[in-house]
């Protein structure tokens, strides 16, 4: 609510107003700031503050630049510029789960393209949910109670979302940082799918980030607008932010495009190539084309809201426009040389099949502890189709 209208608010309805705020412990927020408020703690209006964040335990590592941060047990941020072969992250979960990983000096673009292995496992929309996301792996045969790799030649694909929201994001990111390279020393391969939210925080947007990520980036960057210190933290000058930034949006395996929210009929006319759509996407996607088009109409259709990281029409009808029909549907499988599109982005009540087994939903709401029923995703073995979940049953679809 901007503050013109909190103005109005208070001139046309002040008593209303002030009970909200007194009794509903109501506050008036943007990005930015609370624009106005009470705080009940210190019985004082708020009027034009910035909003409060704060630290909450050991977090980390970070590498920025040259330099390592972590947040200790005393919510001290310590910085060094010792950065050794092999790095702990300590999780402040349940179980204090601990791992160590090595630093990858050869990151690379991945390809859009590969051959359907035996087995391939894929989840979305994770957004920082460790525990949930490891009893998921662990159940399913790729890591191990150590956190290491047991899925061989296996692929996973991750589609999408595995920042914001959750506590526990960056131990999630230097997880599977840690098992890509596990993955491809043993001849499997983990793929990772970017969706909005890891494009919302390269352009430095903070409104889904856990406070504690938000108070660390300010004091990391202490001198620039809490936007500006954000985007420092999946930045070039970022270990984690340059390594997403090799991915891709989307990546076609076998006859499977996976892709997070979905592909538009409208992308048909552009002809794109799965290359170009990555290429255009990568060079685009720190500008906010979604909310503030430029004049590459390209670039505005692939980062907006009819583009891969927000495009329903896949799973449902939306505010803008109707669910795809059956014949665009088919329009856009020739299009791409592929027999199924597997989404995330738009919540499901179980991964499922949808125009006759050619689109599967894998977005659901996951469960919070580590071997949740409700945590699933997709497998393809043998070139059959399954719901698998965090107990380790399996369903064909």
């Amino acid at each position: 609510m901007n503050k013109k209208i909190i103005l109005a608010l208070l001139i046309l309805s002040p008593i209303y107003f002030l009970i909200q705020i007194f009794f509903f412990d109501m506050k008036y927020i943007n990005d930015e700031e609370i624009i106005f408020g009470w705080d009940r703690e210190n019985m004082r209006f708020q009027i034009n503050e910035k909003k409060p964040f704060e630290l909450n335990g050991i977090d980390g590592p970070y590498i920025i630049n040259d330099t390592l941060y972590y947040v200790d047990e005393n919510n001290i941020l310590v910085k060094s510029i010792e950065i050794k072969d092999s790095l702990r992250v300590q999780v402040p979960n349940k179980d204090k789960s601990t791992f160590y990983f090595s630093l990858n000096k050869q990151l690379e673009k991945d390809s859009v393209a590969y051959p359907m292995p035996e087995k391939l496992i894929a989840i979305s929309d994770i957004e920082g949910n460790f525990d949930a996301f490891c009893g998921f792996l662990e159940k399913n045969g790729i890591i191990n109670q150590s956190f290491s790799w047991t899925f061989g030649k296996g692929h996973l694909v991750l589609n999408g979302d595995f920042v914001d929201r959750g506590e526990h994001v960056t131990p999630t990111l230097w997880l599977i940082y840690k098992l890509e390279q596990e993955a491809k020393k043993q001849g499997g391969k983990v793929h990772f799918v970017l969706g909005n939210h890891e494009i919302m925080n390269f352009q430095g947007k903070y409104k889904y980030a856990d406070h504690k990520y938000i108070k660390l980036a300010q004091l990391i960057a202490p001198n620039k607008s809490t936007k500006e210190s954000y985007k420092i933290l999946y930045s070039k000058k970022s270990e984690i932010g340059k390594w997403l930034r090799s991915k891709n949006i989307s990546v076609k395996i076998g006859n499977y495009l996976f892709v997070h929210a979905g592909l538009s009929p409208e992308i048909i006319p552009l002809r794109l190539t799965l290359g170009d759509m990555n290429e255009i996407t990568r060079e685009n996607w720190d500008k906010d084309l979604h909310n503030k088009p430029e004049n590459d109409s390209v670039a505005n259709f692939l980062l907006g809201r009819k583009g891969p990281f927000w495009y329903r029409g896949l799973v449902t009808d939306y505010k803008y426009y109707s669910k795809a029909t059956s014949e665009e549907l088919e329009q856009l499988l020739e299009a791409y040389q592929v027999q199924k599109i597997v989404v995330g982005h738009s919540i499901v009540e179980a991964v499922s099949t949808d125009y006759e087994g050619k689109v599967i939903h894998i977005d659901v709401k996951h469960g919070k502890e580590k071997y949740s029923p409700k945590t699933q995703g997709l497998l393809i073995e043998k070139g059959v189709a399954y719901k698998v979940d965090a107990t380790g049953n399996k369903q064909q679809l």
